[in-house]
């Protein structure tokens, strides 16, 4: 590789000596680079980009602790392995009457919550579906694959639920 001004021929990286090279050629031609002032702008723009790294650093250090305090809450709220309960015990067979049993049991957590602005917030972040799961799956699953599917499911939450009741007393 040929540098201009001076000439001198320096060899990539393949003999492992292209730092120290390069570091001898800006030695050598200081003066060159000492000449130009920056480009104009050239400061508010490093100045921009300094900002923008302080800002990747400051969401680092909020969003990473934010995260790891909503996985600790995430944990809290998963039951003991092996102890699982069957909350829509009695619901039946049918995808309906699991949806139906579990719509009670949120009915019951909720109002076992009563005003508690904290808990209702989570609780409704726990069990608040935009669109029932029920209506989610595909027509295609008969019957009691869809009890088996709403019933893993609506346990799960139910599980989450109970433990907010409990570990809020």
């Amino acid at each position: 590789m040929v540098f201009p001004g001076k000439g001198k021929t320096y060899q990539g990286i393949e003999n492992g000596k292209y730092m120290n090279k390069l570091d001898d050629f800006i030695r050598d031609n200081a003066a060159a680079f000492d000449t130009e002032l920056p480009p104009e702008g050239a400061e508010d723009r490093f100045l921009r980009k300094w900002e923008a790294g302080r800002l990747r650093v400051r969401i680092f250090r909020t969003v990473l602790p934010a995260a790891a305090a909503a996985a600790l809450a995430a944990v809290l709220l998963l039951p003991p392995a092996g102890r699982s309960t069957d909350w829509l015990r009695g619901a039946g067979d049918t995808p309906e009457g699991i949806y139906l049993a579990y719509m009670e049991q949120v009915s019951a957590a909720w109002e076992k919550a009563g005003p508690d602005d904290i808990l209702s917030a989570q609780l409704s972040s726990v069990t608040e579906e935009a669109i029932p799961l029920l209506d989610l799956l595909p027509d295609e699953l008969g019957d009691a694959e869809k009890s088996a599917i709403l019933r893993e499911h609506y346990n799960t939450l139910l599980d989450g639920v109970h433990n907010l009741l409990t570990n809020a007393k």
